[in-house]
């Protein structure tokens, strides 16, 4: 049993290994600027209406909106700093040439839908297993679960569902705890998995037996759900189902 758990980390030190390799002896990698979605969300995903969110990048503000919410979608409506597609944060951390693209996707009964779309640069280290950043910002992952979503005119797309409890304080000083889900999947050149271990297969023998670096992306939607119930399964599969030609570069 403890064999097969590690099994996941040989795969990936063996690939380090191979991906040293082809970088020592292959100096004539190609870096292609071709990415496999697009940029740009929907206003409109079935009964969803969304507005793309901008984050203020002044450290003593950092506060977030939606662009229908801005008269300037440059300039932060409580402090003046100015916005950006992602925040302060990830603009820190991240390569420079990273493209983030976040939307707030809501019905009129007030459900709300969180999507991100992010999209490496010539680097290619502008994503990574989301589980890590999750963590790091309250959230305990319960399980995680492959959801399936019918797609018109290809085999179903395998998507991860992350099922979290995140925790907070309110402003009385209690610890709320409420039930949310993160669910994901990486698109390459004409290739989807929710699995980071076989994006990395696919980066290294790209780069390895063909010379060629791609550019990925991760998809990520996140929203309420009840504790113990998989109805919130539906809704992301029905709204995943709506969204994807949108995205998705054929």
């Amino acid at each position: 049993m403890e064999t097969k758990a590690l099994k996941p980390y040989f795969i990936v030190i063996a690939l380090l290994v191979l991906t040293s390799l082809a970088l020592a002896f292959s100096v004539d990698v190609t870096v292609t600027d071709k990415a496999g979605v697009i940029m740009d969300m929907p206003l409109r995903v079935g009964n969803w209406v969304g507005q793309e969110m901008r984050f203020c990048q002044n450290p003593t503000c950092l506060r977030e909106f939606r662009l229908g919410d801005l008269g300037d979608a440059e300039k932060c409506l409580s402090c003046g700093g100015p916005l950006d597609t992602m925040t302060k944060a990830e603009r820190d951390l991240l390569p420079a040439d990273t493209e983030i693209i976040k939307m707030d996707y809501r019905q009129p009964s007030g459900e709300s839908l969180y999507v991100t779309i992010v999209l490496t640069g010539r680097e290619r280290a502008s994503i990574h297993r989301p589980q890590a950043c999750l963590v790091g910002q309250g959230n305990e992952i319960l399980k995680s679960v492959i959801v399936p979503v019918s797609i018109e005119g290809r085999e179903p797309l395998d998507i991860m569902s992350l099922e979290m409890i995140r925790r907070f304080r309110a402003g009385d000083g209690r610890t709320m705890e409420v039930p949310t889900y993160f669910a994901y999947w990486f698109v390459g050149q004409g290739r989807e998995t929710p699995s980071h271990v076989q994006r990395m297969v696919w980066m290294a023998t790209d780069r390895i037996f063909h010379n060629v670096s791609h550019r990925w992306a991760y998809i990520g939607v996140s929203g309420g759900r009840q504790l113990e119930s998989d109805d919130y399964k539906q809704q992301l599969q029905a709204f995943v189902k709506d969204f994807y030609p949108h995205i998705v570069a054929q």
